[in-house]
């Protein structure tokens, strides 16, 4: 890209005076040369535009100005003085330009924290939205520039992302990401592992940097070891029931529907069987207490149920 302080000149006196024929001819001839110098050009007109209504022409030093210009260019000729100040002023409009600019596209990231038993939300700029579970932590911009990119620092979060495909969005995991570019899912974090469910969509969750990238769609889900860089991919049955309360079992296995209850109860469930052959479950428990699914899975399975301190083992006959 040619942004030396010849090309950064003839912009700026085309800018400084749109009616010089001349100069928009080669202003005109620089963007077309390459894509490159059109997005150069196109900046430097943007943030002309910004910086055009600050009014800090008033009380330049001209000849001060023109001075330092003149030894930075290597240029020492008095000749032509007026345009040199022309220039002079233009280039600082234009560094106070850039000031203005980085102020108005500075990223300012935000925290927000649930604590215990609190359930919150976060709409982003893009219009995704991001509802955190009890106990979690988010860190996220308030507006996205080139990129989409977020960060889990802890908990769990379920996820509803605006499509962008030209900008996929990035959730940050200490080592660990998933990409998306318009889908929702679900995650919970702790220091030993990261379980992910998709509701909906495509998901790329990459374990750490040059790590094999799992690829999981609509209705499944893994569970990554952090320690041992291990993951196993299963299906995504109940990864969001924290957030919708219900728990849905579809052919379930009853080992499978034990550590699922244990999950979302926050109790150890136990089975004791050695049946191998117990029916899969099929329900829907939709605001139900623990002991009011554990008397339907008395009834299903015969089983018995034996209480010791926090766990609760299931002996089937």
């Amino acid at each position: 890209m040619l942004q030396n302080s010849e090309s950064l000149i003839l912009i700026t006196r085309h800018l400084n005076n749109t009616n010089d024929l001349d100069c928009k001819l080669l202003v005109d001839k620089f963007r077309s040369e390459s894509s490159d110098n059109e997005k150069y050009f196109l900046e430097i007109e943007r943030i002309w535009q910004l910086s055009s209504s600050a009014g800090i022409l008033e009380g330049i030093d001209e000849k001060q100005s023109v001075h330092k210009i003149k030894l930075a260019l290597g240029q020492h000729s008095t000749k032509n003085n007026s345009w040199w100040k022309g220039i002079a002023a233009s280039l600082l409009v234009l560094a106070l330009g850039y000031w203005i600019y980085n102020q108005t596209t500075k990223v300012n990231f935000l925290t927000k924290t649930t604590a215990q038993f609190q359930v919150d939300s976060v709409k982003l700029a893009d219009g995704s939205v991001i509802i955190l579970a009890e106990n979690s932590e988010l860190i996220y911009p308030d507006k996205f520039g080139s990129s989409r990119e977020i960060s889990l620092v802890k908990g769990q979060a379920f996820f509803k992302i605006a499509k962008d495909p030209k900008h996929p969005f990035k959730v940050l995991m200490n080592k660990s990401n998933v990409i998306v570019l318009g889908t929702s899912f679900n995650i919970k974090m702790t220091e030993t592992k990261i379980d992910l469910g998709v509701i909906t969509g495509k998901v790329f969750f990459t374990p750490y940097s040059n790590g094999t990238t799992a690829i999981l769609t609509a209705g499944q889900a893994l569970s990554y070891d952090v320690m041992k860089k291990e993951f196993l991919t299963e299906t995504a049955q109940n990864s969001d029931s924290w957030l919708t309360k219900e728990l849905i079992f579809v052919d379930t296995p009853l080992e499978d529907v034990c550590k699922q209850l244990t999950e979302y109860y926050g109790t150890e469930i136990k089975l004791e069987s050695n049946n191998k052959n117990n029916k899969k479950l099929n329900a829907i428990f939709k605001d139900q207490n623990l002991d009011q699914v554990l008397e339907i899975l008395n009834e299903t399975y015969n089983i018995k149920i034996n209480k010791e301190n926090n766990q609760i083992n299931l002996i089937t006959p």
